[in-house]
């Protein structure tokens, strides 16, 4: 009996060790003009969708759905200086208002920090049908946007982490 414990006790501890040992892989991908960005390589480029400072990303299981879960990403200009936030925030969060009231759709808004200290505004707009997430990352005079957009809620949280990898990871261009 005892020898049967430590037994159990053993491949408990080596299934655990290489459970949490196992990392995810990643790649890299940068926007000329805005930044860098890494994203899980359980995510691929839909090259039918993406151009070059625009790529559209899909998990690798829907790579060929008609309406897969999605990430773009791209960058953006603005009358804005990263020290006018507040500014930005109110013109971006009256163009989602507007969008939203045509749609018939829930808007939410908030403002937080990157990984890397950068502001960011995210706005969720939920309709009857998908939930799109925009995450603005607040640059001088410019942003960074990652766009995702949720057609299938039981995927919801594995997208959203995946973009919000995106945000974290993301580096301005010196």
């Amino acid at each position: 009996m005892k020898k049967l414990l430590i037994l159990l006790g053993v491949l408990l501890l080596v299934t655990g060790c290489s459970l949490t040992s196992k990392k995810d892989e990643t790649k890299t991908f940068t926007i000329d003009g805005y930044g860098t960005f890494t994203i899980s390589d359980n995510y691929m480029i839909r090259e039918d969708h993406s151009t070059k400072d625009k790529p559209f990303f899909v998990d690798k299981k829907d790579e060929h759905a008609s309406r897969p879960n999605n990430i773009s990403t791209n960058g953006g200009t603005n009358k804005y200086s990263k020290g006018e936030v507040l500014k930005f925030k109110d013109a971006i969060t009256y163009q989602m208002t507007y969008q939203a009231k045509a749609y018939k759709a829930q808007l939410n808004g908030s403002g937080s920090k990157t990984e890397q200290g950068y502001d960011v505004l995210t706005y969720s707009i939920t309709t009857s049908t998908e939930k799109t997430v925009q995450y603005y990352i607040v640059g001088d005079y410019k942003y960074f946007l990652v766009h995702a957009t949720i057609f299938d809620s039981k995927e919801e949280d594995s997208v959203i982490e995946a973009a919000e990898y995106i945000v974290n990871s993301f580096t301005w261009e010196e």
